[in-house]
């Protein structure tokens, strides 16, 4: 009988009382309002610190518990006011029952906020050049200083101009620093605050030699070559950065960790350990691809990072194009301390394009070095051409060219630019004296300014300018010369269809200029839409320099590897509409 009734009691209970109590439960939820007056700078504060404000909706909460709530709420305001300045608010807390709900009503002035009246700054320790060094540094700190006298004293930014103080020591000479005492001394009743901070530097500490973990297939000379550090050099975190992104930034290494120890007892020629994971040595690619200027693409690579075993990096490449077919190869030496980086290269290459079949090979060398955003090159190149024009004779030409350029990019973005610009400067000579079929002088510019007009519109303006000074352009190679046209230049015409008409082809001209203005909007943070208008013209006088147009609208998409671009283009001169597709910028 026990177990029956027990069952049945059970029973009952689920089906008669659980769900009332429950239900119950559920409408009697304690709640009460919050109505704060206070001036707006302060109220957000209060608003995410205060327990009255924490606490509302907890299923815990009854009258009691909110009672307790009230009574610690002024020293709850004294305190998270103090951190923003105000150490003498006038605070009124009340609570009252208004008709079925408790209103705690709390009225807080803040009051006049706490000014730093005086700062007292000091450095003990050992400095790395004597009195002099010691006095410029301690003044250079003081001078640093953010939290300034008469600023109103708020405890984030003792704590930001405490760490920035410490900062300025232990990234520059003294990486053991730390703060010896502080102490930020209030006086409510002058609304003042004197400060004093004491910082220990410890030791100068000074760099020693490379300690390299990881090499299996490099030479130590790969990460030697890319190291800025000199041996017994004082201590600088920025140069450990440095090294650290140059080997990140080489192709060399996947992974890459540089890190000193600052023991305080051992400063004196600290062993910089690098520690690096490598990379593949060899890799063999192939591509497909498409483009509306020259055809349908197949792509073999091949590259060798570690060729003959020497940290030379080879790489070569056959592009297979309807229009253009190109057998290349490079070979990159590893960079010089100095910053150099020297490069050999060999193209053979077959282009048929506007009726100009041209047959090409080239041996050149080159050296180039980077300093901040400029990046200058300086080159010398042997090519042999030989072109066939429809309806025209055919030609021969060799050149032997030296050349310079000159790169800057100063933008916020390399592959999706929004604001700054892109400069390109170049020049090539050659000389008939000298393994040359033609004297000439060419100079090229070509510049892009990107110009934010909102959060999501955009203004891009692209020009070139070039021209080869010479008697004609006869013996000059076709890579010396201009043509125009196609997906990044002047849009609405064919790829380098704008140019010298020579038979029933058109070959490339002694002058070119081109000029495109795009303007882009952003519907989402990946898709956009554009309208643009290009103009330019390649001509073998100045006087025959005359632009011709071309006006379109186009899609944007921010892909992985830069924009890509789909544009429909009228071309006012072909009177014909031309479809063209592109990636990135052509730089």
């Amino acid at each position: 009988m026990r177990k029956y009734w027990l069952h049945v009691g059970a029973y009952c209970l689920l089906l008669g009382v659980a769900q009332p109590i429950w239900v119950a439960d559920a409408a009697e939820v304690f709640d009460y309002a919050i109505k704060l007056q206070v001036p707006q700078a302060q109220r957000k504060l209060l608003e995410e610190n205060l327990d009255l404000y924490r606490w509302r909706g907890n299923e815990r909460m009854d009258e009691a518990q909110l009672q307790r709530l009230v009574r610690l709420a002024p020293n709850q305001v004294r305190e998270f006011l103090s951190t923003v300045g105000f150490y003498t608010p006038n605070i009124d807390v009340t609570m009252a029952r208004q008709d079925t709900q408790w209103v705690v009503n709390l009225d807080v002035e803040p009051g006049e906020p706490v000014r730093v009246t005086r700062i007292d700054l000091q450095v003990n320790g050992l400095f790395k050049d004597g009195p002099d060094e010691n006095q410029a540094r301690l003044e250079k700190l003081r001078a640093d200083w953010s939290l300034h006298a008469g600023a109103v004293f708020r405890h984030d930014d003792w704590e930001s101009a405490k760490r920035n103080a410490l900062k300025d020591l232990l990234l520059v000479h003294y990486p053991s620093a730390l703060i010896a005492s502080s102490n930020a001394v209030v006086n409510p009743e002058t609304n003042s605050v004197e400060l004093q901070l004491t910082l220990n530097s410890g030791p100068a500490f000074s760099f020693g030699e490379l300690q390299i973990q990881g090499l299996r297939r490099y030479p130590a000379s790969v990460v030697e070559r890319l190291n800025p550090i000199v041996s017994g050099e004082p201590y600088v975190q920025a140069k450990l950065l440095e090294l650290q992104s140059r080997l990140q930034d080489s192709p060399y290494f996947s992974v890459a960790v540089v890190r000193v120890e600052t023991d305080p007892t051992h400063a004196s020629n600290i062993p910089v350990r690098v520690e690096v994971t490598e990379r593949q040595s060899r890799k063999l690619g192939f591509g497909i691809g498409l483009s509306t200027d020259t055809g349908a693409r197949g792509q073999v690579d091949y590259a060798d990072l570690n060729f003959f075993g020497q940290a030379w990096r080879l790489g070569s490449a056959l592009k297979l194009e309807q229009k253009r077919q190109t057998l290349s190869a490079d070979l990159q030496f590893p960079q010089t301390r100095q910053g150099y980086r020297d490069s050999i290269n060999t193209l053979v290459e077959r282009d048929d394009i506007a009726g100009e079949v041209t047959r090409k090979g080239a041996l050149g060398a080159k050296r180039t070095f980077t300093r901040g955003t400029t990046e200058t090159s300086y080159g010398l190149r042997y090519l042999l051409e030989s072109k066939d024009v429809a309806g025209a004779v055919g030609t021969h030409s060799a050149t032997l060219s030296p050349s310079v350029s000159w790169t800057v990019r100063k933008v916020d973005h390399l592959l999706y630019p929004t604001r700054g610009y892109l400069l390109t400067l170049q020049a090539d000579a050659a000389a008939r004296a000298v393994l040359s079929d033609q004297d000439f002088l060419r100079g090229y510019g070509h510049a892009a300014l990107f110009v934010p007009l909102s959060e999501r519109d955009q203004l891009i303006v692209r020009g070139e300018l070039g021209v080869v000074a010479a008697k004609s352009r006869a013996g000059i190679p076709s890579d010396y010369l201009f043509r125009t046209g196609g997906d990044q230049t002047v849009r609405g015409y064919a790829y380098q269809s704008l140019g010298v008409s020579e038979g029933e082809a058109i070959v490339g001209g002694r002058y070119l200029a081109t000029a495109s203005a795009e303007y882009v909007h952003w519907l989402t943070s990946q898709w956009g839409a554009a309208v643009f208008v290009d103009g330019g013209n390649a001509a073998d006088a100045l006087a025959d320099l005359k632009p011709v147009y071309g006006y379109g609208v186009g899609a944007r998409w921010k892909s992985p590897v830069g924009p890509l671009n789909l544009d429909l283009a009228y071309g006012q001169k072909d009177r014909a509409v031309r479809l063209h597709f592109s990636v990135g910028f052509s730089f």
